[in-house]
């Protein structure tokens, strides 16, 4: 199993312990956010992803005095296979302290080769500021100014909050889908969406990252945060409170803004050991017969993919 090595990165009380204290428990993590204790130096977590990759985990203590010593032991960032940064878009007052730490580390990144994304998350970007002209000025000012003092370097951009866990599991999802070959799967997933007529397909393993997904009349961030976000955070919780129950499920059938919503769990063996999947998609076009039917097609294209 390659092992695969995610830095969280950025100033202390920027969210990146609480992000990953979310993505860990999906589920009534609320009160563990609350009375959060900053990370001493490194805190290191491991998890199995796919039975393909051990993903370890560094999260990185972001006090001045921890923040000195990495700058000066390069080994802290060798071997990284993805960068996230995190910067507390509400605490305007050490948007320079963050800017300029990140510019070091980009230059220990850049004398390394590092050669994916560096993935930027801000943090704290809560529901009841999604709108906020203010806060969305922010962002856009934080962008500008990092894409333009790092021409050479490829950014990837999310807004996070742990108040509503589809943002944290979309961010996770892009490093994490980064590791697999799935243009097919991702191709396979966009045309049933269109053929179905769907608002959204969306497909998890089981611990709530985002495999493949196609989304009906997303335009925009604010779109798919309006549309889409609340429905992910409800099915993460639902897959989670199976787990957290052992509770055995096949499929389910609801309704969501007029159109039928089918979820569909999917064991899939493999020489690793058994994947588990979860697909939810919507529709009014196909009945429950048809959308069998279908889930059986969908099945032998996972097959082909985790075998």
């Amino acid at each position: 199993m390659k092992e695969i090595k995610i830095a969280f990165t950025g100033l202390d009380n920027a969210g990146k312990t609480s992000f990953l204290i979310a993505l860990r428990r999906k589920y009534n993590f609320y009160e563990f956010v609350k009375e959060l204790l900053p990370t001493k130096l490194i805190e290191f977590n491991s998890f199995n992803f796919l039975n393909l990759f051990a993903i370890n985990i560094w999260d990185m203590g972001g006090q001045e005095k921890y923040r000195q010593l990495y700058v000066k032991n390069l080994v802290y960032f060798e071997a990284t296979d993805f960068l996230y940064y995190i910067i507390d878009i509400q605490d305007e007052s050490r948007f320079e302290a963050s800017l300029a730490y990140l510019k070091k580390l980009l230059t220990i990144y850049y004398d390394m080769e590092y050669s994916n994304e560096i993935i930027v998350c801000f943090s704290k970007f809560d529901p009841n500021l999604r709108q906020n002209e203010e806060m969305i000025k922010r962002r856009e000012t934080l962008k500008k100014e990092i894409l333009n003092q790092n021409k050479d370097i490829k950014f990837k951009f999310f807004d996070t909050t742990y108040f509503d866990i589809s943002t944290l599991s979309r961010a996770m999802s892009f490093s994490l889908n980064k590791l697999l070959n799935l243009n097919g799967l991702h191709s396979y997933v966009q045309n049933l969406g269109k053929q179905m007529e769907s608002n959204y397909i969306i497909l998890y393993d089981n611990t709530g990252m985002i495999i493949a997904d196609y989304y009906h009349d997303i335009t925009d961030t604010r779109d798919f945060e309006q549309k889409i976000s609340s429905k992910i955070s409800e099915d993460l919780e639902f897959f989670q409170s199976l787990e957290n129950d052992n509770s055995e499920f096949s499929e389910r059938t609801s309704f969501f803004n007029d159109q039928k919503e089918y979820v569909k769990k999917f064991k899939i063996n493999s020489e690793g050991g058994d994947n588990i999947f979860f697909l939810g998609l919507t529709t009014n076009k196909y009945e429950h017969f048809q959308i069998r039917k279908e889930y059986e097609k969908f099945q032998e294209e996972l097959k082909k993919v985790f075998k």
